[in-house]
Order: C-alpha cells, then structure tokens, then sequence
C-alpha cells in the first residue's frame, strides 16, 4: 500500500512524500487537493521530529512498514509542524564551530602579530641584509597561515610582503616576477580587495628605484613611471 504524508510549516507551505514499501519520493501536489481530503490523520510534532521521521522513513524499510500498518485504512497523514517547548542543542556541531571560530581567532592575532614583526624587520632591511632576510622568512610564515585560512587575497600580500624582501636582498628578476604575477589577480581581485593593486604600484616603486640605482650614470635621472610596465608590457 501506498501513503501519502503532507508536511505542513510554519507558514502553511505543504510539503508531500510518497512512502512506498519501496521507497521515499517527494513529489509535487496542488494544495487544494490536500485540503479536500477528509480521510487523513493528524500529527503534531516539531521540526526536528519531522526530520528524524523522513529519514527513517528514508533508510529503514521496516519502519516504513510499520507506519503504513499504523495509518491502514488511511492513506494520507498530515503533518503539522509545531515550536518546540526548548530548543534541542547539537553539541557535537556547536564543539565544531567553536573550534573553528577560536582557531581563526588565534589566526588572525598571530597575523597580525607576524606582520608587526615583519614591518620592523622590513624598515631595517634596507640597511641591514640580515633583517631583510628575516623579513621575508616571516612573509613566508604569513604565507602558509594565509593557505590555511584560504585567504587568496591575504595570501597575495604575503607574496608580495616577500617580494619586498627580495628587492632588499638584490633578487631583483624574482622581485619583478611575483609583483607582475600579484598585479594580474589583485585587477581580478580589484572589487574585493582594491588595496592589492596599490600594494603592488607602490612595490613596483621600489623595485624601478633599485634598478635605477643599479644602473644610473652621473648624469641620469630617474626614469619616467609608468605602471603598464607592471603588466608585462
């Protein structure tokens, strides 16, 4: 025998299942239809009950047999959904999330913390080559906690936290290749993030200054800006 269970929520949106000894199917049903019959049971139970009963119903052929003996001679129940007097708590899920949150938590307080450190090592490095190596030892470190935030975005400054580190070291060619690699995302980036493309201008800066110190005669001057130059071209 074939049943029919109406589930009807809050705001009396009917949802229909077909139980067969076979099988759970939801199917589409004109609600009119619904209403005009006068031969279905009534249950009130909570959302969460209605829950476990479809997935019964859904996993376990002998409760479905049971349900279709307990309706007989009916055919069609009517599920009302009602609040429950408390709400349960899923603790499992709530331990979850709240390892999530403390965990990007101390995420973002350890980032922030590299990042003041690394500023410092930075503003030394163009002195000191120790410092710059150090800094771009703790970019590094930024970068692998931003691949575990799956922050593209954060992950994009890192690299070019490091590509800073790389210019004060003199790693000028591989400086160049990251800052133009971080400036095509940081334009595809440019709506959720449009601090990028200033970051990699102002990196691109420094790198056209040390080249130019590098370079430069008695006489030369720097040479003409021109961010084009940042897209490869």
């Amino acid at each position: 025998m074939v049943i029919f269970i109406f589930i009807e929520d809050y705001s009396d949106k009917v949802t229909t299942y077909k139980v067969s000894k076979d099988s759970v199917e939801q199917i589409h049903q004109n609600e009119d239809s619904i209403v005009s019959k006068k031969e279905f049971q009534k249950l009130y139970i909570t959302g969460l009950e209605a829950d476990y009963l479809i997935n019964h119903l859904e996993n376990y052929r002998y409760f479905r047999k049971l349900v279709r003996q307990e309706l007989h001679p009916s055919k069609y129940l009517l599920v009302k959904l009602v609040p429950a007097d408390k709400e349960p708590i899923d603790k499992k899920w709530s331990h979850m999330t709240l390892k999530t949150l403390w965990e990007a938590i101390e995420m973002d307080y350890l980032m922030s913390w590299l990042s003041t450190l690394g500023g410092g090592y930075s503003a030394l490095g163009d002195d000191f080559a120790k410092c710059a190596e150090t800094a771009g030892k703790i970019s590094l470190k930024q970068l692998n906690l931003g691949l575990q935030l799956g922050d593209p975005c954060l992950q994009s400054r890192c690299k070019l936290y490091y590509s800073i580190s790389l210019i004060q070291t003199g790693r000028l060619r591989s400086a160049k290749k990251i800052i133009r690699e971080e400036y095509k995302f940081a334009k595809i980036k440019e709506e959720d993030d449009p601090r990028l493309a200033k970051m990699c201008e102002g990196i691109w800066l420094k790198l056209l200054y040390e080249y130019w110190m590098k370079r430069k005669g008695e006489n030369d001057e720097m040479p003409k800006i021109c961010f084009e130059q940042v897209r490869g071209k």
